[in-house]
């Protein structure tokens, strides 16, 4: 189920630090949680979970306590909606390009991604999930347009 209540989205989430059993667990809830809404990401705090975990991408990729590495100065503005704020949408100004160093599982096994980039569409959904990690929802990026 995708959390609305605002007092619990506006939380700053907390580093990971769960076994891998528990992981695998939230992720699975989380991706459930998302199909079922038919989303492109989703972090752990839109189910309730306050941690540093999202999925974003196509197909899907996890992303445990990443850092921003390089973020560019070059914004371009898009419009957003949000699994937690239904029947909204706001312009959001975005970095193009945005470097992340994170923790992933691959093949059942974690592994340190040291850095990747993201530019365009997918460093526009990346940053929209770290905004999440950090408290804060596209309402706080721009005017909210309700269609």
């Amino acid at each position: 189920m995708i959390v609305t209540d605002k007092k619990i989205l506006r939380q700053m989430s907390k580093e990971w630090t769960g076994t891998h059993e528990e992981l695998a667990t939230l992720v699975e809830k989380m991706y459930d949680a998302m199909k079922e809404a038919n989303g492109i990401g989703i972090s752990a705090i839109q189910i309730g979970v306050p941690v540093r975990v999202f999925l974003a991408g196509d197909p899907e990729e996890l992303f445990v306590n990443p850092k921003i590495t390089y973020l560019s100065s070059y914004k371009k503005k898009n419009w957003e909606g949000c699994l937690s704020c239904p029947n909204v949408n706001v312009r959001v100004p975005r970095a193009q390009k945005i470097h992340l160093t994170y923790t992933t599982l691959r093949e059942g096994k974690e592994v340190l991604v040291k850095e990747r980039q993201f530019k365009d569409f997918d460093a526009f959904v990346v940053q929209h999930e770290l905004d999440h990690l950090n408290g804060r929802l596209i309402e706080d990026r721009g005017k909210a347009y309700t269609p």
